[in-house]
């Protein structure tokens, strides 16, 4: 299997790069020491709380999408029945 290396997910934690992150989640982390081991975890946390953001991030977008999209057909509807 491929693996990645602390300086790896150092980079795309650092630049919010989430196309490397999903990159990287198809790999497994190579680390030297024990100290390597707790830095890659922390950033595999940082990782993990910056895709909880995201994600809380696109439901919102998506609700204000929901909202604007009933919005729109009921302006339809209403739009039909206007009086010149």
């Amino acid at each position: 299997m491929k693996t990645y290396s602390l300086k790896d997910i150092k980079i795309a934690v650092i630049n919010e790069d989430l196309e490397k992150l999903k990159e990287l989640s198809k790999k497994e982390p190579f680390f030297s020491s024990l100290d390597e081991v707790k830095e890659i975890l922390s950033y595999i946390d940082l990782a993990k709380k910056m895709l909880k953001k995201e994600k809380l991030k696109l439901f919102k977008e998506m609700q204000e999408i929901k909202k604007l999209k009933q919005f729109n057909q009921k302006e339809i509807k209403n739009g039909i029945n206007f009086k010149i």
